[in-house]
């Protein structure tokens, strides 16, 4: 959108543009999960199965790089019986930092036996977390300096990889990338907190067709303020010629100890290549409740969330109109005041200002509601008791 006020705003990006609201199908996608095969608790098997049980249609397994198989038998948190004999030799070239793909050679049937749609994923851990999909680039783990990860990595010839070699090294290979979970505490010896301007010129370093976007909810980062915060921030300094998607992922290790939140994608093809498609260019929203989940209890009952059921974008009345049920308000949200932090980041859950909340209501009139810069996006929001289930999507420029 123009980011002048007092101007006539022009609508240069809508992701959902062309979408069959009546046809398109709605697809519930589990994008960040870990198996016995780095870090994870459960089986592959077990974890796909429990999944598509809770209505999950699009899975990836994205098992870290960097950790052996059954690293929990390792460290002592499962006992040697539960281990997972996978895979079985001979091992996958790039053997450990391979990606938990396909399934069946981890003893799970493959994606289309179970009606589902599998994405290839791995987890790149060294430095920033970063999870790659549809291709199968990790980094090697015998190559690590002292401290692993946070102690470096090194290549072939001896050079220290860095997370832009790591997104280049994922694009060279088709695939794409989104920068996971930044706000996890920094207390962590296998974390790093980075400031914003990190983030600024990883999105001005690598095209959008190859960094997609960043997640914005997830189970290890609770600290919902500091990853939408960054959002936001960034959202304000590139849209709408260079789109930031959100995701939402709950990052499971256990399956008993999970959280609500998930990305929904709306595909006319129900398929990896459709779900790639829609990656690319927006169409999905994502979804996140304070409530727990324990998917491993056959009682578990998901939160009831808001549903998007359709988007009608008039450029004559500059108007977008949003089609909700389950819902018990739509709040439009711009960006944010200011564009300086306000904290110290390794430190504060809102070292910098977050998007502004411009209009409530099912449509908005982006050329009169004061306050819209150069995008604006909505939230979709449920009170259930004490916790508050919200869809995030419509990001349009």
């Amino acid at each position: 959108m123009s980011s002048q006020e007092g101007k006539k705003r022009l609508l240069v990006l809508d992701p959902y543009a062309g979408i069959d609201w009546r046809r398109v199908g709605r697809h519930k996608a589990a994008l960040h999960l870990h198996t016995l095969q780095s870090d994870g608790y459960q089986m592959v098997e077990e974890v796909v199965r429990t999944y598509q049980r809770h209505g999950f249609s699009i899975l990836a397994i994205t098992d870290h790089d960097w950790n052996r198989p059954n690293a929990r038998i390792e460290w002592k948190h499962l006992p040697p019986e539960v281990a997972s004999p996978y895979p079985k030799e001979p091992y996958p070239e790039n053997y450990p930092a391979n990606p938990t793909w396909p399934w069946t050679d981890y003893g799970c049937p493959g994606p289309e036996e179970l009606g589902l749609i599998g994405i290839q994923g791995n987890e790149l851990t060294f430095r920033h977390h970063i999870n790659s999909f549809f291709c199968d680039y990790g980094v090697w783990y015998e190559r690590t300096g002292p401290g692993a990860p946070y102690g470096g990595i090194v290549d072939a010839e001896g050079r220290e990889v860095s997370e832009d070699d790591q997104i280049r090294g994922i694009r060279s290979r088709n695939g794409l990338a989104v920068i996971n979970h930044p706000g996890i505490d920094d207390k962590h010896a296998w974390w790093d907190r980075k400031p914003l301007d990190w983030y600024v010129e990883r999105f001005r370093n690598h095209p959008a067709g190859g960094l997609v976007g960043i997640e914005v909810t997830n189970c290890e980062s609770r600290n919902s303020p500091y990853d939408e915060g960054v959002w936001d921030q960034l959202l304000a300094r590139f849209m709408p010629w260079r789109p930031i998607w959100g995701f939402g992922a709950d990052d499971m290790h256990k399956l008993e100890e999970s959280r609500q939140t998930f990305t929904t994608f709306f595909l006319d093809e129900p398929s990896a290549a459709g779900v790639r498609r829609a990656m690319l260019a927006g169409r999905f929203c994502f979804s996140s409740s304070t409530r727990g989940a324990s998917y491993r209890d056959e009682s578990f009952q998901m939160a009831e969330f808001p549903l998007l059921k359709g988007v009608k974008v008039s450029p004559e009345k500059g108007t977008i109109a949003l089609r909700v049920e389950n819902c018990d308000e739509v709040r439009w949200i711009a960006a944010p005041e200011s564009l300086e932090p306000t904290a110290d980041f390794r430190t504060s859950d809102s070292p910098w200002p977050r998007g502004r909340v411009v209009h409530v209501g099912n449509i908005l009139d982006y050329r009169k509601t004061p306050g819209i810069g150069s995008y604006v996006r909505a939230e979709l929001v449920r009170a259930e008791g004490e916790h508050t289930p919200r869809r995030y999507g419509v990001q349009v420029g």
